[in-house]
């Protein structure tokens, strides 16, 4: 990506058009007198949801009821079809909150997963380093009310909450994931999941559910701070759904009862379908070849074809849920007049997961002696399952692979963004994008500058995102266009550069070797051009090497704990 130098040429003509615009918006009739009067910064919220799949929102393709964020991206709204995160869960966290990327952010692997040849180094501290400027620090320096509800990841010492990095109030769970209905430790050396609600250890209802508890937190802080009516809000809203285990109450689950009694390719072929007929697929679109890892629908027996069924039908439901309750945060933005000056993000963090349950759990046995998983019993609070990667292959249509990957079934994720009334940016943009494009959007619409190579007196590195507002509000406008996008985590690397993009993924999946790809041609990744164009393969590898040189990236010499997902 391009560096973008605060008092640098770039950035000032962007800032500049983009005030411009702002100063349009604010003028704007459309606005109430009472919001016109007040001359109030737009609200930001930003939400994340946990592990979905490309195709797992109706709008994206899916059967999945999903009306309340359809409705975001089809009325008034932009679907970002080409959006890409990191291929797990704490980088692209990092890179959400830093603008740059996670192998200079601190989690150039995730903590849990460090190979020995990586810890200690510069980018793989396993916290989110002081390298960087913290997106919610540098909001709350632009005047912004700034709270968070969810999952933290990005460390979880004193010094690395969310507190610490910018955000006033805050009800974080610290870990990557942890029992939808209470603090229950998810493996043997974590007997409870640790939360903190203002950096003070805190404990939850008893009548937790994760995805309902977020949204409540969510909406008592906005409530906190627009009863104040001094400042706008930066929220972010980090879900822990549809990430395992997967757990929902049965009013959800039980509406897909016998939805997916049609198998995996069944389901899939409905979502390219409906793609096609929400134009995000055309006739040339190619969609990922089947993962030999996984058995086809017809070869599985009677009794797993209904446990696969079952498996899905919670993970649906577990997507409806949080469609709900995001709906709830969208109407209550609504009922108290902020909906209209406020931009609305939603993306996930990283492509469906594909680990088998016997990929979980740590030690051989634990989820049997720890959990109830009776056919009747799963879905609730002590079951403990997810769905493996058939099914996420399905959620990841049309792309290659699933989460942990550097395929766009890993990277490429479902984004919507809902800019404030007046601004007009609206339908299906498909250029390229990034989570490191939020940062600098968010501080463009805020009218704040990024930070240069210091921070408050702290050494930084520069923003490499870039704001997405000049694109989305003028058709004749680009985004890294010539620019290198690179992406490295637990042994697996890549990198693209326009049309093109090198991958290098270790066995089971693959060889080891660098493969290549057009994916203005090919989007499902499933035409190795290595050998038939080996100048490209060339130049796309030296670029490769420049990148990792410039941005530090140590490739790891193991898959540390990282367990095969290829049964």
């Amino acid at each position: 990506m391009k560096s973008y130098i605060c008092n640098g040429l770039p950035r000032i003509l962007t800032v500049c058009a983009s005030s411009l615009l702002l100063t349009l918006f604010f003028s704007s009739s459309v606005f109430s007198s009472e919001v016109m009067a007040a001359q109030k910064k737009p609200n930001i919220l930003l939400i994340v949801a946990d592990d979905m799949g490309y195709s797992d929102l109706g709008v994206f393709g899916s059967e999945i009821q999903t009306p309340n964020l359809d409705a975001l991206a089809q009325d008034g709204g932009v679907q970002l079809t080409n959006f890409h995160s990191a291929p797990t869960c704490s980088p692209t966290r990092s890179m959400l909150m830093s603008g740059t990327y996670n192998h200079v952010a601190g989690l150039g692997a995730m903590a849990e997963w460090m190979a020995d040849n990586q810890r200690g180094q510069p980018g793989y501290e396993g916290y989110l380093n002081d390298r960087v400027a913290p997106l919610p620090a540098l909001m709350k320096d632009a005047g912004y009310a700034t709270f968070m509800a969810g999952k933290w990841h990005l460390g979880m010492k004193a010094d690395q909450l969310p507190n610490a990095r910018g955000f006033e109030q805050s009800f974080a769970m610290l870990p990557g994931a942890g029992n939808h209905y209470s603090d229950k430790g998810l493996f043997p050396f974590l007997p409870k999941t640790p939360y903190t609600e203002n950096d003070k250890p805190a404990t939850l209802p008893e009548n937790f559910y994760s995805t309902t508890f977020y949204t409540d937190k969510a909406i008592n802080y906005i409530d906190s701070v627009t009863t104040k009516g001094d400042k706008p809000f930066f929220g972010y809203v980090a879900y822990t759904a549809p990430h395992w285990p997967l757990q929902v109450d049965k009013k959800y689950s039980d509406k897909y009862k016998g939805k997916y009694d049609i198998g995996y390719e069944g389901i899939q072929q409905q979502r390219i379908e409906r793609m096609r007929q929400l134009g995000l697929l055309d006739d040339n679109s190619t969609v990922a070849a089947d993962n030999q890892c996984y058995a086809k629908w017809a070869q599985l027996s009677a009794d797993e074809r209904k446990q696969q069924g079952r498996l899905m039908e919670i993970y649906a439901g577990m997507v409806q849920a949080l469609d709900e309750n995001i709906g709830r945060l969208i109407q209550h933005l609504k009922d108290t007049g902020q909906f209209d000056n406020t931009l609305i993000v939603f993306i996930s963090d990283n492509g469906a997961d594909a680990r088998p349950e016997e990929g979980l759990g740590g030690e051989k046995g634990f989820l049997d002696e720890n959990y109830n998983n009776q056919f009747e019993n799963l879905g609730k609070g002590d079951s403990f399952v997810s769905y493996g990667g058939a099914w996420a292959r399905v959620s990841n249509t049309p792309f290659s692979l699933h989460k942990g990957m550097t395929t766009e079934g890993a990277i490429r994720v479902p984004a919507i963004m809902h800019l404030p009334a007046g601004l007009g940016a609206t339908g299906i943009k498909d250029e390229f994008m990034s989570v490191m494009d939020l940062l600098p959007t968010f501080m463009d619409i805020a009218g704040a500058p990024l930070p240069g190579k210091t921070y408050k007196n702290k050494n930084v590195v520069e923003v490499k995102g870039e704001s997405v507002l000049p694109y989305l509000l003028d058709n004749n406008t680009h985004l890294h266009q010539d620019d290198v996008y690179g992406f490295s985590v637990h042994r697996r690397q890549g990198l693209q550069f326009n049309d093109w993009k090198i991958v290098r993924i270790p066995p089971p999946f693959s060889d080891g070797q660098w493969q290549l790809y057009n994916l203005a041609k090919d989007m499902g990744e499933t035409r190795n051009l290595a050998k038939s164009q080996p100048a490209v393969l060339t130049d796309m590898v030296a670029k490769w090497d420049a990148f990792a040189k410039e941005t530090g990236i140590v490739v790891s010499q193991q898959d540390a704990r990282v367990p095969s997902e290829c049964r």
